[in-house]
């Protein structure tokens, strides 16, 4: 397998870009495991010299990781956002099915008689002057003559 291929079968999507990362991220952790046990070799040893390379490789693997994992997190972002913008076609296709359906239940309540049509809020309300209006809090009863 060439080369090109390769590349394009690993980063031709997102998900593939992540998967990826991923792989790069277990790698660095299996390194900084391996420094890990470099390290106590040569404290037990006495190279400082080597101590001290086996510690800025550390630090380097780690601001690696870092990348790395900033670098993930990104993908996941895009890939969200790739989501979103392939939901919201479902969503504009959802609501000009959702306008036809509402046009039918119109045109279905307009054949209803008078006595099997919904009432309204404001037909209730003028059907009982005494209720209490939601805003103003619980009705108090008539006033007394002053």
């Amino acid at each position: 397998m060439n080369k090109e291929a390769r590349t394009d079968k690993t980063f031709g999507s997102i998900e593939g870009a992540a998967e990826y990362l991923g792989l790069l991220v277990e790698s660095v952790n299996e390194a900084r495991e391996d420094l890990e046990a470099e390290t106590t070799a040569a404290s037990a040893a006495g190279a400082d010299r080597r101590q001290q390379a086996i510690q800025l490789a550390t630090y380097k693997l780690s601001q690696l990781k870092q990348h790395l994992t900033t670098s993930h997190r990104l993908l996941n972002d895009l890939r969200t956002i790739r989501r979103l913008l392939f939901a919201e076609r479902h969503a504009a296709a959802f609501e000009s099915a959702a306008e036809a359906s509402a046009r039918q239940f119109v045109t279905t309540a307009e054949g209803l008689t008078a006595e099997a049509r919904p009432i309204s809020s404001e037909a209730r309300r003028s059907a009982h002057p005494n209720a209490a209006d939601p805003r103003r809090g619980p009705a108090r009863g008539p006033r007394p003559p002053a």
